[in-house]
């Protein structure tokens, strides 16, 4: 996994600790939940980048077990 990864998911683990601890209906809590949508994004663009880099490398993605 690369750095960029360990990175959004360190930054998404302390946002929903954020989310968690923040009062209800507060600015605190839309502001941290507008983070939070914004590193998910991140991650899930990264995400399909790599798929998408492995599909391209003929790299297969799960083993199919209905080939056996």
């Amino acid at each position: 996994m690369s750095l960029e990864m360990n990175d959004l998911k360190h930054r998404i683990d302390v946002l929903c600790g954020k989310v968690i601890a923040a009062p209800d209906r507060s600015e605190e809590l839309k502001s941290v939940m507008d983070e939070l949508r914004s590193a998910l994004s991140d991650y899930t663009k990264e995400v399909r980048w790599q798929v998408a880099d492995l599909r391209q490398k003929d790299v297969p993605l799960f083993d199919d077990e209905s080939e056996s």
